[in-house]
């Protein structure tokens, strides 16, 4: 409704503006007689009369004479629209509804006047998608709107409206994971979506595992099962490690919704990463079967380094060995001195002999397997083991073992190591059968390769090679292509000393002196202390077993899952010792997907020397394996990578709605008809309206101006037609 009236505030005392008014008039009189002696009556009375109206208004002016335009309006008061857009949302809804997002829009745009459209005339409507945030939406994006959100956060959505006082309506099947409402928040009307009647599901719900486990130890795994709309159920369940299957147990379903727990255990026998996963079957009419399995990593690390060291005499070499890596706390030895051979004769009865015979058989075809690095002293293989436990012996170094060979005459004379498997395995070949030179005493370098290796990369001295005492005999030997040597004689045939080299997944080492003793002994008579020996060891050791805290490359993987679709990353340290300005920014990453197909990645450097961040984002589930690179080595690992839905609980929580919607003030509905009814009543408690209010002066009125330029042209025109001019 509009109103117009007139009004005037005077800018001058009326008194002065009708003196105004009455000079004004009394020129226009004047005027007028003037003009009679020149025109005729009419004439004369036509330029009057224009002067006369122009006088009166601009003289009208100082009334300041204006207008007033009333409107009356009415504020329609804001409504939030909150559609719940996590992953459950893409679960069938009720009424043949493809999904529970189909069943909100059905009730949103359906019918011949749509819910949306009977709001938008009583309320400013807002629209959002809550899923992990709040985002606002128009209705034309309804329609492509996908229900692949995180799980829906309630609270910081609802913190947002109370700052606007906008009451909203809510669409969802409940599952606000950490949602919660109070009183202090905007009213909220629930309106429930899915059917917590027809669902049925499985699902792992939870896994509790230990972060580590130790080989040999037993490790516990608790699962817990939860179900919906299945009772009398007796429910296999199975733990994996990889393909092969570790255990099978049953769990009986007596009630839905009900929850079972099982515990699972097994003794993993392997360092490393397991890729384990448990699964239960799938039953007839489930609504998600993505949940039925969950993949999981563990790592199994060693408690102890456990060493096997078999020496062919006794010697200042064994003697010296062995208490080094017995007093290693880290480090678990089983050692063997032979004092005897096969073929010394004895004139004293078997029952009677004190020597222990060499459990050759129990050790090479049994127990080989549970050791972590085996080392021959100066020990003579043909004598002692048959072809089949020097096969064991090179698929225990194929599979992944440590193998290390210390020299002397043996090596050379009645070792062997020339011949197969050894020539095989072994980083150097023997130049000839007794090429054992003694008598001739020589020093030690590093190589080129020594410098960085970690082997014998742990002092910044660089004389400290060149002050070990001298070697009194050597095996001479040849390095192999594929080996790699640390140390190598000072007397300038430069013959290696300490050679590396890897064989299928294990790593082995050749010492070629048996007089490696005296870097312990001829340092400590020098008074420089046994640090050099007992370092020296315990990186061999470490090496050859690929313990972790030698690699020169760190890698720390993210703490969460991963996920389809999310950004994975990957924390990269490069050793302090290992870094060269050379090499430092030539790291690299290659991800390999769960097909074997190098996939697309991004590295940077990190805030840190020697740190670098890596990232790459998965796109199917399944274990994804990273090889990282350096010029100073590589190392590998891997992560396994899951769908969102795999430990997804999606049965409708038409509850927690209720409790969402009553804390809040407001009310759980289903029907669109039962919230516009709502909506049209609370739309009358808070109608409020305003009166729009324009002033308009006069002489800011266009035509007025207009009138009084036409009067004074007129008049100037007919002064001139006439002759007054």
């Amino acid at each position: 409704m509009s109103l117009r009236q007139f009004m005037i505030e005077p800018i001058l005392p009326i008194w002065l503006i009708l003196i105004l008014f009455s000079f004004g008039l009394a020129s226009v009189v004047i005027q007028f007689r003037r003009l009679l002696k020149k025109l005729t009556p009419a004439k004369a009375l036509a330029l009057s009369l224009a002067r006369l109206i122009v006088l009166f208004l601009l003289i009208s002016f100082t009334l300041n004479p204006f207008s007033i335009t009333r409107k009356e309006h009415k504020v329609f008061p804001s409504l939030a629209i909150l559609l719940d857009t996590s992953r459950s949302m893409s679960l069938p809804g009720r009424g043949g509804h493809a999904n529970r997002l189909d069943e909100a829009r059905a009730l949103l745009l359906s019918g011949q006047k749509s819910l949306l459209s009977s709001l938008s005339e009583k309320f400013d409507v807002k629209l959002y998608a809550l899923g992990a945030s709040l985002n606002p939406i128009e209705a034309a994006e309804l329609s492509n709107l996908k229900a692949d959100g995180k799980s829906s956060g309630l609270t910081e959505a609802l913190a947002k409206l109370d700052k606007q006082d906008t009451p909203a309506i809510l669409l969802s099947d409940g599952n606000l994971h950490g949602g919660s409402a109070s009183q202090t928040n905007p009213l909220v009307t629930a309106v429930p979506l899915g059917d917590p009647e027809t669902y049925k599901d499985i699902l792992i719900k939870d896994i509790r595992v230990p972060a580590m486990a130790f080989r040999g130890r037993e490790v516990p795994i608790d699962v817990t099962i939860k179900s919906y709309g299945y009772t009398g159920l007796a429910l296999p369940v199975l733990l994996r490690d990889g393909p092969r299957v570790l255990m099978t147990k049953s769990s009986s379903i007596n009630k839905s919704p009900g929850e079972v727990t099982l515990s699972f255990s097994f003794v993993p026998e392997e360092i490393g990463e397991h890729h384990l996963s448990l699964s239960a079957q799938p039953q007839f009419g489930e609504s998600l079967t993505s949940n039925n399995t969950v993949d999981f990593s563990l790592k199994v690390v060693r408690d102890k380094i456990r060493v096997l060291m078999v020496s062919g005499s006794p010697s200042m070499n064994y003697r010296f060995m062995r208490g080094v890596l017995k007093d290693n706390p880290s480090f678990d030895l089983l050692s063997f001195v032979i004092l005897r051979t096969p073929t010394d004769i004895l004139n004293v009865p078997l029952q009677e002999q004190s020597l222990i015979p060499f459990p050759v058989d129990t050790l090479f075809t049994r127990e080989l397997k549970n050791f972590d690095l085996l080392i021959f002293d100066n020990f003579p293989p043909p004598l002692y083991l048959r072809p089949n436990h020097l096969e064991g012996v090179r698929a225990f170094i194929k599979d992944g073992g440590g193998f290390a060979v210390i020299g002397g005459p043996n090596f050379s004379e009645v070792g062997r190591y020339g011949e197969p498997p050894f020539d095989d395995i072994l980083p150097v070949t023997l130049k000839k059968r007794g090429d054992y030179r003694r008598g001739n005493p020589t020093g030690v370098k590093l190589s080129r390769a020594g410098t960085v290796h970690p082997v014998t990369d742990f002092s910044r001295d660089e004389t400290l090679w060149q002050e070990t005492p001298l070697l009194d005999g050597i095996n001479l030997v040849d390095p192999k292509g594929s080996a790699t040597v640390l140390l190598e004689s000072s007397d300038g045939n430069s013959y290696p000393i300490l050679t590396v080299g890897p064989y299928g997944k294990g790593r082995v080492m050749t010492l070629a002196s048996d007089y490696a003793w005296k870097w312990y002994a001829g340092m400590v008579s020098q008074g420089k202390g046994n640090w050099f020996y007992l370092r020296l060891m315990e990186r061999i050791v470490r090496w050859l077993t690929k313990d972790p805290s030698l690699e020169s490359i760190q890698v720390t993987l993210p703490d969460k899952r991963g996920e389809i679709g999310e950004e994975m990353g990957v924390r990269i340290t490069v050793k302090e010792e290992y870094l060269s300005s050379a090499s430092a920014g030539l790291t690299s990453l290659s991800v390999l997907d769960p097909d074997g197909v190098r996939m697309e990645s991004e590295i940077k450097r990190g805030n840190q020397p020697g740190e670098y961040l890596a990232s790459f984002i998965p796109q199917k589930r399944g274990i994804y394996r990273l090889r990282i690179e350096t010029p100073k080595g590589y190392v590998e690992d891997s992560i396994v990578i899951g769908t969102s839905m795999e430990t997804l609980d999606a049965s409708p929580d038409h509850e927690h709605l209720k409790v969402i919607a009553a804390s809040t003030g407001g009310k759980m509905l289903r029907t669109g008809d039962e919230v516009l009814k709502e909506m049209e009543d609370y739309a009358r408690k808070f109608d409020k309206r305003f009166i729009e209010e324009k002033r308009l002066p006069i002489w800011e009125n266009l035509y007025v101006l207009l009138a009084i330029l036409f009067l004074l042209a007129m008049e100037w025109y007919l002064r001139r037609r006439w002759g007054l001019l």
